[in-house]
C-alpha cells in the first residue's frame, strides 16, 4: 500500500512523458520526490515497528519498505525507456538474494529467518534499483533544487486521481481475502489460494506486456498514431487472455493429479474454482492493457473512475454472492467488478484518443 501511494505521486507520471531529451529534467525531479518519500516511509516504518509487537515488529521492515519503493521506481524508469533487461534485473535481484539467504541458512543448519530474508529482499531491490537508475539517468540522477521542488508541487496537484485509482485497486484486489477469511475462516481462503497459485505464471504475460508497452504506447500517442495505439493494446490484452484461459482449462483437467502430487492429496475437487480464477485472470489481462493505455494518455481521472467502478461493483456483489455460493462467490463478484472495470477503461482510452485531436487516424 505504501508502494501504491508513493507511485501515485511519482513513478506513474513517467509514463506520460514524451520520448525526447526534454523529459530528463522532469525525470530527475520525479526521482528526487520518490527518494524523499521513500526515506520518509522508512522512518515512519521504523517508528511504527515497536508498536506492532511480536511477531510483526520486524526492524528489517524499515529497510524493506524504502528498498521496495526504490525498486518500483527503477522498474518504472527502465520500462518507460524500453530497457527491459534492466527492469528484469531489478525484479530478479530480490529473488536471487532471498534464495541465496535460504541456501546459506540451510547450509548452516539454521531455520529460515524472516528478518534476514526481509532485509535481503529490501537491500537487493534498493541497491540494484539505485544502480539501474544511475546507469539509465547518466549519474546526475536526482534533482533537489528549487526547480525540482516546484515540479513536486505540480506532481502533487496532478496525483489526486492516480492516488484514488491506486487505493480503489487495493480494495478491488484484496477485499476477497478479508471477507472470505472473516466469513469462512483460514481453510477456505487457503482453498482459493491453492487454486490460484497454479495459474500465477499466466499473470507474468500480462505484466510483461504492461511493462514493455508503455514506452511504445507513449511514442504512438505523441506521434498521433491512434490506430497503432489501439492495435498494440488489443494484441497485448487478447493474446495473454487467451493463453490464460487455455492454461486454466489445462490445470482444471489435470487437477486430480495436481491435488494428489503437488498438494499431497489436499484441495480435491477444485476444478470449477480453477476455471473461475482463469476467467478472473483473463479479465485482468485487459485491465493491465487499459491501465497502460490510460497512463500513457495521462488520463488519470478516467483510470480512477474505472478502478472505483470495479471496486464498488465487487464490494456490493461480494457479500450476497458469498452467501449464495460460499467462497467461490468471491471470484464471481471479482469477475463482475472486473468486467465493469474493463468497460470503463476501454471507454476512457477511446475518449483519450479522441481528445488528442489529431484529425484522421494514421495507419
Amino acid at each position: 500500500m505504501v508502494g501504491t501511494f508513493i507511485t501515485a505521486f511519482t513513478s506513474v507520471h513517467i509514463y506520460r512523458l514524451p520520448p525526447a531529451a526534454g523529459r530528463y529534467a522532469t525525470e530527475r525531479a520525479i526521482l528526487s520526490a520518490n527518494l524523499t518519500l521513500a526515506t520518509l516511509a522508512g522512518l515512519l516504518t521504523l517508528a511504527a515497528v515497536p508498536a506492532l509487537g511480536h511477531p510483526l515488529g520486524l526492524w528489517a521492515a524499515a529497510l524493506f519498505v524504502p528498498g521496495t519503493v526504490i525498486g518500483l521506481h527503477a522498474r518504472a524508469v527502465a520500462t518507460a525507456r524500453g530497457a527491459m533487461a534492466s527492469a528484469t534485473t531489478v525484479s530478479a535481484a530480490p529473488f536471487v538474494a532471498v534464495f541465496a539467504g535460504l541456501a546459506v541458512e540451510a547450509w548452516l543448519g539454521q531455520a529460515p529467518s524472516v528478518p534476514v530474508l526481509l532485509l535481503l529482499n529490501g537491500l537487493a531491490q534498493g541497491v540494484v534499483g539505485a544502480a539501474v537508475i544511475l546507469r539509465l539517468c547518466g549519474g546526475a540522477a536526482a534533482d533537489f533544487g528549487p526547480g525540482a521542488r516546484r515540479r513536486w508541487r505540480v506532481l502533487a496537484r496532478r496525483s489526486g486521481w492516480a492516488l484514488l485509482a491506486g487505493m480503489a485497486n487495493e480494495v478491488f484486489t484484496r477485499l476477497y481475502i478479508f471477507l472470505v477469511f472473516a466469513w469462512f475462516g483460514a481453510a477456505a481462503l487457503a482453498t482459493l489460494t491453492a487454486a490460484q497459485t497454479m495459474l500465477r505464471p499466466a499473470t507474468l504475460l500480462a505484466g510483461a506486456f504492461g511493462s514493455a508497452a508503455r514506452g511504445p504506447l507513449a511514442a504512438r500517442r505523441h506521434a498521433g498514431d491512434t490506430r497503432g495505439f489501439l492495435r498494440l493494446l488489443a494484441l497485448g490484452a487478447a493474446a495473454p487472455a487467451v493463453i490464460t484461459l487455455l492454461l486454466g482449462g489445462a490445470v482444471a483437467a489435470l487437477w486430480p493429479w495436481i491435488s494428489a502430487w503437488i498438494y499431497a492429496g489436499r484441495y480435491e475437487g477444485l476444478e470449477k474454482v480453477v476455471l473461475l480464477w482463469a476467467v478472473v485472470m483473463a479479465i485482468s489481462c485487459f485491465w493491465v492493457a487499459g491501465l497502460a493505455g490510460l497512463q500513457s494518455l495521462a488520463r488519470l481521472r478516467s483510470l480512477a473512475m474505472a478502478e472505483i467502478g470495479g471496486a464498488v461493483t465487487s464490494a456490493v456483489a461480494m457479500p450476497p454472492l458469498l452467501w449464495l455460493l460460499a467462497p467461490p462467490g468471491a471470484l464471481v463478484a471479482t469477475i463482475l467488478g472486473g468486467l465493469v472495470q474493463v468497460a470503463l477503461l476501454t471507454l476512457g482510452v477511446l475518449r483519450g484518443l479522441r481528445a488528442l485531436g489529431h484529425g484522421r487516424l494514421r495507419r
